[in-house]
Parts: structure tokens; C-alpha cells; sequence
């Protein structure tokens, strides 16, 4: 088989909008997508690619937000105003701030919105528009993250800080950088907060502000991501190159492309890593720094998101369109090397008849190929000691669903001439299903341990 043929992502949907297109944002699922861009429109797409509705704001929309399920959207406009809508795409309401807005954020159940502009100042608001709290950073906020259940604000200034305040508007910290900061983000819940500035630095603070280290990839910071659990960050930069880190701030390796690097995340499995960049392409690396896909947009990315089931990218080019694509399961498997992705297959039987052997599924082990070794492995070459850092059991899996057994036993027989062995083939079948569930259940019990999960009272 010719790998180079395989696509890792499908083509959904190319959305045409006619205008630069600046901001994006997907539910868990990829089911549901908001965009904004340069025609003041906020719009909403099913993952199809198919126009739900479209809402049209008083200027240029530079930040979009979308809800787990996608029921709850949020926008940013350089009117100066947070705009709030359903799904069906009614206006529940808007708010007028003192600054154009930069950057917006709703947590996972759309009950809390976090917003930050021109005006320096950080506005927290619920659900029904009331303004909870707002903090003064001192000058323009670039950037804005919320923790999933909006307990957790983080913010990057003009006035070189990052700052970490809680649900009630108090201040848990504020770190002043050595640049202006473009870029903030965290993990699910906010125990690492990571950023990136323009003094070509990339920062790393764990929920109590200790300052964990900066690095410097080479040039003027763009877009940071964590994974889930914080074992690794990902950066783009100015020049052309997306950077990946662990832990201890060794880095594992920089790919480069032909442009600006504008936009990265790693997906939420940490099964691989999307980059937008202005050479027009759009990339998926793994986790070793291999490219297991590019797609040309016909311009220049300016933003992009992964679903939280990491099933879907979406991106939005200045060639006025966005794009959304899906993983195509068996090509993605084939071109990473991991087999889990493969799409279960049916059962084959020899030959036609109604009579077949009984024989359990067998679960093989999967070779990651070493991905849970990164960690370990940079930071021996770095000469940081490997007992000193936790990996958990598998990268990038926190808060997701837990995966479901695949075991089952298939068997078909004669009913009429065999009832007994009917019935003993069943009960077998019950018990061995039982067991293999059972048995799943404790290797995810005993796999729970992550970044996130540190003891409480360490923070």
C-alpha cells in the first residue's frame, strides 16, 4: 500500500463567507461550528458544512466560542460588543464593553463567558448576560482562557503579564513576563496555564504561579496549546516553525513550514498536533514530529480548532472560506502507526452456512510507538530525572469518555438440533463478557493517575 495516497482527514465541507475569515470554534463532537471574519458576520455551520444562520454585528468579529454541545455561542466584535446566541441562532443577548473585543471564551456547558479587549479589562458574565465581575489588567488583553466548568480565568496582556483569577474575580496571581503576551491557554482544569509572547518566548506556571520555565523557539510567539494533562506544549511561531515541549521545558522538536505559523493545538487525545500557517496549509503532526497530513486552503490561516473528541479540524483561510475536516479512521491508523484507530470489522465466517465455531474476540495489544515515553526520554537527555515526573497512563485522555470493551463472542447456532449447546454457549458467552468488562474496568481504574489529578493540597 502507497502511504503517500492515504488522506489522515476528510474534506466535509468548504464554506464559502466571501470575506477573511479570522475565528472558529467547534463543539466536542465537530457536530456544530461558529465562525467570524471581516464581513461582521458571526456564522453558524452542522458539520456538513451546511449555513444554519448567520448574524450580522455592527464591525469586523475577531473571536468566536462555542459550547460543548453547541447550544450556547459567544462573540467578540470590534463595536465594542459580546454578542450571546442559541443554536437556532437568536440573539439572547449582547453587551457593550470600552474596547474592541480580542478574545472570547465559554466554559464546556455555556454558563460562563470570559472576554477581554482594548479596554485592558477582563469581563466575566453568565449565561444570562449579567456581569458577574470585571478586572483591569492595565492595558489591551490579547488572549482569554476558561477552565471547562468556569471556575478558572486566564489572561495575557499588552502590559507584558499573565494573570490566573478564579470564578469570583480574585486575582490568584499575575506574572509579569518579558514581552507583550499574544497568547494564553490551560488545561481542562487550569493546573498548567501557558503562554506566548512577542520576545519570542513561551512560559509555563502551574495553578499556583510557580514559574515552572520559558523557552525561546526562535522568534515572535503566535498560538501555545497544552494537552490535556499538561504533559506537553505546543507552540507556532514567526519563523515558519511549530515548536513541541514536555514538562521540564526540554524541546522534543520544531517542524518547519513555508510560512508564519498562526495557529496550533494539540488534539485533545494528543493523537496529534493541527497547525495553521500562512503558506495557505493547513498540518497534522504526530506526537514525534512526523507529518501525517497537509491540505492547501488557497490562503492564509489565521485560526483553526480541534473538536474534544479529536475526530474533527476546522479552519478559517483569508481566501474566505471555512473548511472543515473529519478523520478518516483507517488512514489515520495506517499513516501513525496506531492500530486503535482502525474501525472495528465484522466477524467473517468460512463459508455460508448457519453453523460456525465459537470463539472470543481477541484484544491485541497496542504499540504506541513509544508516545508515552517522550516525557521520560527529553528529559533524561536534558538530565532531569525521570522519577520526577509524572506521565499518567496514557497521554491526553482526561475527562474523556471512557473507551468501551470491543470484547464480545459471536457464534450462531442450529436452534432446533442443538438447544442444549444454545443455551451453554450463551451462559458462556454472558460469563466471558462479564469478565472481559470487569476486567477493562480495573486497567481503567488503575490508568486515572494524570497531570491534573496532583493532590489537592498542593493546590
Amino acid at each position: 500500500m502507497n502511504l503517500s495516497e492515504l488522506r489522515a482527514f476528510d474534506l466535509l465541507g468548504r464554506c464559502e463567507t466571501g470575506s477573511i475569515v479570522n475565528t472558529v470554534s467547534l463543539s466536542s463532537t465537530g457536530n456544530y461550528l461558529a465562525a467570524g471574519g471581516f464581513d461582521h458576520k458571526v456564522y453558524y455551520y452542522d458539520s456538513r458544512g451546511t449555513q444554519l444562520w448567520n448574524y450580522t454585528t455592527g464591525d469586523i468579529v475577531y473571536t468566536v466560542s462555542i459550547s460543548s454541545d453547541g447550544s450556547r455561542i459567544a462573540a467578540g466584535s470590534n463595536d465594542r460588543k459580546v454578542y450571546f446566541f442559541n443554536r437556532e441562532g437568536e440573539l439572547l443577548w449582547s453587551r457593550k464593553t470600552g474596547g474592541n473585543i480580542n478574545s472570547v471564551a465559554v466554559s464546556s456547558e455555556g454558563l460562563y463567558i470570559a472576554t477581554g479587549g482594548e479596554d485592558g479589562k477582563v469581563y466575566f458574565l453568565d449565561k444570562d448576560g449579567k456581569l458577574l465581575w470585571s478586572f483591569n489588567s492595565g492595558d489591551a488583553v490579547r488572549s482569554v482562557a476558561i477552565s471547562r466548568d468556569g471556575d478558572y480565568v486566564a489572561t495575557g496582556s499588552a502590559n507584558n503579564y499573565v494573570y490566573l483569577l478564579d470564578s469570583e474575580g480574585k486575582t490568584l496571581w499575575g506574572k509579569k513576563t518579558g514581552s507583550l503576551i499574544n497568547s494564553v491557554t490551560m488545561t481542562p482544569n487550569a493546573y498548567y496555564v501557558a503562554a506566548g509572547g512577542s520576545n519570542y518566548n513561551v512560559y509555563l506556571f502551574d495553578r499556583k504561579g510557580e514559574f515552572s520555565w520559558m523557552h525561546n523557539p526562535g522568534y515572535w510567539v503566535s498560538s501555545v496549546s497544552l494537552s490535556s494533562n499538561g504533559s506537553h506544549l505546543a507552540a507556532g511561531s514567526f519563523d515558519d516553525r511549530i515548536y513541541l515541549f514536555n514538562l521540564t521545558g526540554a524541546k522534543l522538536w520544531d517542524y518547519q513550514v513555508k510560512d508564519d505559523v498562526y495557529a496550533v493545538e494539540i488534539a485533545p487525545d494528543s493523537s496529534f498536533i493541527a497547525a495553521g500557517s500562512w503558506d495557505d496549509s493547513i498540518y497534522a503532526l504526530n506526537m514525534s514530529g512526523k507529518e501525517l497530513w497537509n491540505c492547501s486552503c488557497g490562503g492564509n490561516i489565521n485560526s483553526l480548532d480541534v473538536s474534544r473528541d479529536s475526530s474533527t479540524i476546522a479552519a478559517g483561510s483569508e481566501a474566505g472560506a471555512v473548511y472543515i475536516f473529519k478523520r478518516n479512521a483507517t488512514a489515520f491508523a495506517l499513516l501513525s502507526g496506531d492500530a486503535s484507530f482502525l474501525p472495528e470489522e465484522p466477524v467473517k465466517t468460512e463459508d455460508s452456512s448457519l453453523e460456525e465455531n465459537i470463539q472470543p474476540v481477541e484484544e491485541t495489544p497496542v504499540d504506541t510507538g513509544g508516545i508515552e515515553n517522550l516525557v521520560e526520554d527529553a528529559a533524561a537527555s536534558s538530565g532531569d530525572k525521570k522519577e520526577n515526573i509524572k506521565t499518567g497512563g496514557k497521554l491526553g485522555m482526561e475527562e474523556l469518555p471512557s473507551e468501551k470493551s470491543s470484547s464480545s463472542i459471536f457464534g450462531i447456532f442450529d436452534s432446533i438440533k442443538f438447544p442444549l449447546a444454545l443455551l451453554i454457549g450463551s451462559m458462556a458467552g454472558t460469563v466471558f463478557f462479564l469478565k472481559r468488562r470487569l476486567t477493562k474496568r480495573q486497567e481503567m481504574d488503575e490508568n486515572t493517575e494524570d497531570f491534573e489529578n496532583l493532590e489537592e493540597s498542593d493546590t
